[in-house]
Order: structure tokens, then sequence, then C-alpha cells
């Protein structure tokens, strides 16, 4: 394939501005933000899990409660007729030593539930001292969100300017180019990720570390000007510049 010496030239003008194009895009997508948005999701969604986890925990713990209360007030009806009978002094001895140490055995088990009692109800504060430094720790994290998404906007609308004036100077380096050549471009630097011509002076590439066999050297020796050489390896096209 040949093609003008000059398009040729003009690749590498493209190229370069392909290049800058390509660090942009990517640029965008690496931003140190979205990395950092993408942690806070993560921990928003850990947060949340233990959010509904201490739910799950204070309703169990409510609810040993209100079984406690239910208890020690049930406890409480029968000591207070019990008593009222151990005062009035009606029934045998033998009764009312009954009925007293009922009592007693009452009053020691009203000890122990008011203790498990403080105990749950200790657990509960817990808990919710818990929720709210989680629920602060949420507050942080979104507000940090809206600050980093702001940033993102930023330096998407910087990046989106500077991709729009590269990508005007794109239309306008490429308007003059061979067709076929263009293509065959195109082709290429799709092919090997993003490169597609490479400039060589004495028979050297500027830029990339690539070594050509002796046939090779000798074929860009010997080819005219016009003639379109691409690496035997990569397939890049080799812009041959007398400097």
């Amino acid at each position: 394939m040949e093609a003008p010496w000059k398009d040729q030239l003009a690749l590498l003008d493209l190229q370069e501005l392909d290049t800058k194009i390509t660090k942009l895009v990517s640029r965008r997508k690496k931003l140190p933000q979205l990395a950092r948005l993408t942690e806070l999701t993560e921990s928003n969604k850990q947060l949340a899990a233990k959010l509904t986890e201490l739910s799950t925990l204070k309703t169990d713990k409510k609810r040993a409660i209100s079984a406690l209360e239910n208890e020690v007030a049930g406890i409480e009806t029968r000591r207070k007729t019990q008593q009222n009978r151990l005062d009035s002094g009606q029934g045998s001895p033998k009764e009312l030593l009954r009925l007293q140490t009922e009592i007693q055995q009452m009053n020691k088990r009203v000890e122990d539930l008011e203790g498990q009692l403080i105990l749950v109800m200790s657990e509960v504060e817990q808990l919710d001292a818990v929720e709210q430094k989680i629920s602060k720790r949420q507050a942080e994290y979104a507000q940090e969100t809206i600050s980093l998404k702001e940033e993102v906007e930023g330096e998407n609308s910087q990046i989106g300017e500077e991709l729009k004036e590269l990508e005007n100077q794109r239309k306008q380096r490429v308007a003059g180019i061979d067709s076929d050549l263009l293509d065959l471009y195109e082709n290429i630097k799709l092919q090997t990720g993003g490169v597609g011509a490479i400039k060589v002076v004495a028979g050297c590439p500027v830029g990339y570390n690539l070594s050509f066999s002796v046939a090779e050297t000798a074929r860009l020796r010997a080819a005219k000007p016009e003639e379109v050489i691409t690496s035997e390896d990569e397939g890049y096209l080799l812009i041959r510049c007398p400097q």
C-alpha cells in the first residue's frame, strides 16, 4: 500500500492527539474521588447492615424486658395478695408459715428479675449508643459523598472541555488524510489498544521500546517515501522522518 508521505506524517500529529484523548478518558475513569466514593458506598452498606443487626437485637432485648416486667408484675400481684393473707393472721400456723416462705421466695425471684432487667436495659443503652455512633458516621459519609461528587463533577467538566477541544482538533486533522491510510491507522489503533503510528528516525523508533529485525531495518531504508510500512511484530505504522 502507498499513501502520500505528508499524510503519513500527519498520522503522527493524529497519534499525539489520540494519545492525549486516551489519557484524558483514562484519567476521567480513574479519578481518586471515584475510588473513595466506591469505598464509601461499601462502608455505607456495612453500616446499614450493622444497623439492621442492631435493630433486631434491640427488638429481642425489648421483648425480653417486656417479658421480665410482666413476670415481675404477676409476682407482685400474687405477693401482695399473699402478704395481705399473712398480715390478716387467718389460717393455721402451718399455712401461715407456708405463706411466709412463699413470700420470701417471691421476694428473691423479684430481686433476681430486677437484676436481669437492669442488665438487659443496660445492654439496650449500649446498643443505642452504638446506633448513634453509626448514624453519626453515616451522616459524615453522606457529607463526604456530596463533596466528592461535586469534585468529580468539576473534574469531569474540565476534562470534558479538554476532550471537546481535542476532538475538534482531531476532526480538522483527519480531514485531509488519505481515507485508506486513515482506515488502516484506525484499525491498527483499535487492535493495539491505542497506538496506530510510531515515528522512526534513522531506523530507530522514537518513544517506544521496539527492536527491528535486520530485514525490517533494510526494508525501512529501501522503501520509497510513499510506501506504507507496518512493524512485523506489533503491526504499528512506521512513519519515517528525517529527524
